[in-house]
């Protein structure tokens, strides 16, 4: 699929970062000579536009990519093997179309969630390599797509007490970090649905964690979210269980490289 996605270079939409490039990527050096206006600019509204405090940042994340071979991540294989299931069996998550934005849509039914069995199944470096393959299909969607990030409808209906395991809010904080620190304003907003009182309970625990310009992007709504889908994104963009007509066979999952023997 991304070997034959033609991304390009995007520009930078934030006026505020536009005049700040540049001095960020001198400040940087020659490895932020790869990254385009639109990488950069997010990593200055990170830091409210402050270059040194950006540069430290940035400098920051290149290492983390060099030293966890993250621009190889999509090269790897996440699916089903003989020695461990599908993921995306036990966590029901996918990219859908695009919003009115053009910024990919990222449907998560956390609710149905087998948590007890991805942790006895999967081991905690698998699952954030697996989370950092999702953060790198949704970069490369919206780059192509002209959007400047990504929507995500995040489905509580079904959230219990499992989901606030010990395993799980570790596991969250984890991967809380890991966004926050390497993908700014990856996020354009979230919309969760169906939240009950388990979830509330949740939000709870993890809203520490999350710095104040993220949660400022999520919306929380009980069953009223039609009319704000409505308002965001097209019928024919959401997965039918949504009311829309997107077909299941054209979302796009982080499953990386092609199954082992195959070819793409």
């Amino acid at each position: 699929f991304f070997s034959a996605m033609s991304v390009g270079a995007r520009p930078c939409r934030d006026s505020k970062a536009q005049p700040l490039i540049e001095a960020l990527r001198q400040n940087v050096g020659p490895k932020a000579a790869e990254l385009d206006d639109q990488s950069v600019g997010k990593f200055l509204k990170a830091r409210n536009y402050d270059v040194n405090n950006a540069a430290a940042m940035l400098t920051k994340h290149l290492q983390w990519r060099e030293e966890n071979k993250v621009d190889k991540v999509l090269q790897e294989y996440f699916g089903a093997t003989a020695d461990r299931p599908d993921i995306h069996a036990m966590y029901n998550n996918a990219f859908y179309g695009l919003d009115k934005e053009s910024n990919p849509v990222f449907v998560e039914r956390a609710g149905k969630a087998k948590v007890s069995e991805i942790f006895s199944k999967f081991d905690t470096d698998f699952l954030q390599r697996w989370h950092i393959g999702c953060m790198e299909t949704g970069q490369q969607l919206y780059k192509k797509s002209g959007g400047n990030g990504i929507l995500i409808i995040w489905d509580a209906e079904g959230v219990g007490m499992s989901h606030c395991s010990t395993a799980m809010i570790n596991f969250l904080r984890a991967t809380i970090a890991i966004d926050q620190d390497n993908y700014p304003e990856h996020l354009v907003r979230c919309i969760v649905i169906n939240a009950g009182t388990v979830f509330k309970y949740g939000w709870k625990l993890m809203s520490p964690f999350i710095d104040a310009n993220t949660k400022t992007k999520v919306v929380v709504y009980g069953s009223d979210y039609k009319q704000v889908l409505q308002d965001l994104v097209q019928q024919d963009q959401l997965p039918a269980y949504l009311g829309g007509s997107f077909p299941e066979s054209h979302c796009v999952r982080a499953i990386g490289a092609p199954v082992p023997g195959e070819t793409r």
